[in-house]
């Protein structure tokens, strides 16, 4: 059986997420940050049409709120954003992939149900019209 991997793009999305928790003193990488991780990097490749910067960092505001205290060591991938990416993980090898992207991470986070409702709330995006939205920059 072959090994999945993260591709350019896919460990740029985990950065990113890492980053949002960062910026928000939140010690804990939840799917909500997955996913606007992989957004921020589809976005910055030039995809359109997807939620801008400010729309997602209201969104995770609004999800995950922030911290008091700057946080002094590093952040951990919460038991939710494992399971998102187990799942991303699982759909890319059945699918007989090997590679995990950006587009992936993405689809999968939201295709999980690991995310919370109010997440899509805040975004003003429902999940059918965010999928839409990554399948159009050729994403799964």
């Amino acid at each position: 059986m072959s090994e999945i991997s993260l591709s350019e793009d896919g460990s740029r999305t985990l950065r990113e997420a890492e980053k949002a928790c960062w910026e928000t003193n939140v010690a804990i990488v939840a799917p909500e940050h997955l996913l606007a991780g992989a957004l921020t990097v589809l976005a910055e490749a030039g995809h359109q049409g997807l939620p801008t910067a400010e729309v997602l960092q209201r969104a995770l505001m609004a999800a995950q709120g922030t911290g008091e205290q700057p946080l002094d060591s590093n952040v951990m991938f919460g038991s939710s954003a494992r399971t998102a990416l187990n799942f991303v993980a699982l759909g890319v090898r059945e699918a007989g992939g090997t590679m995990v992207d950006a587009a992936g991470i993405a689809a999968g986070t939201i295709r999980s149900g690991e995310l919370n409702p109010m997440f899509f709330s805040a975004l003003g995006w429902s999940k059918e019209a965010l999928l839409e939205a990554i399948q159009a920059t050729g994403g799964t």
